[in-house]
């Protein structure tokens, strides 16, 4: 897989696990992101890893709750930031004082050891695992 081809093969991926991605929860999103991280191979990649992120946000359209799983990808051979792209699955649910206290931060794969352990274990995490969100989008972009 290349990074441009990353949407269609994540939703090609979850489709075989029977997953729809349009009304799927976060703990069905995010551990079929952690499985094709560890199954699917990023072709002519130097780097590959994972963030894990959440937190309270208004891009202009409204303020949501976020709770984000991102799949970084740097290219071999491409250069400074035009080598690196995104895979991301957000969950993006109104705001309430319960998830505005779960305040904003991230996690990178490679700064903890066990990384799907502290995600599932995460208070964002637990606070909407399984809960339909009110927008779900799944995108590639360069950063």
């Amino acid at each position: 897989m290349k990074p441009a081809e990353s949407v269609t093969a994540f939703q090609d991926f979850t489709a075989s696990k029977g997953i729809d991605l349009n009304a799927s929860t976060p703990r069905e999103g995010i551990e079929a992101m952690l499985e094709f991280r560890a199954q699917a191979a990023c072709v002519a990649c130097s780097d590959d890893m994972l963030l894990y992120q959440w937190g309270s946000y208004d891009w202009g359209n409204g303020k949501y709750f976020e709770l984000d799983i991102t799949r970084q990808f740097i290219e071999a051979e491409l250069e400074d930031d035009d080598a690196i792209s995104q895979l991301s699955l957000t969950y993006k649910y109104q705001p309430s004082a319960e998830l505005d206290a779960l305040g904003t931060s991230n996690c990178w794969e490679d700064a903890t050891p066990d990384f799907r352990r502290f995600i599932l274990t995460s208070a964002p995490f637990i606070s909407v695992a399984d809960a339909k969100a009110d927008q779900i989008d799944l995108r590639h972009s360069y950063v």
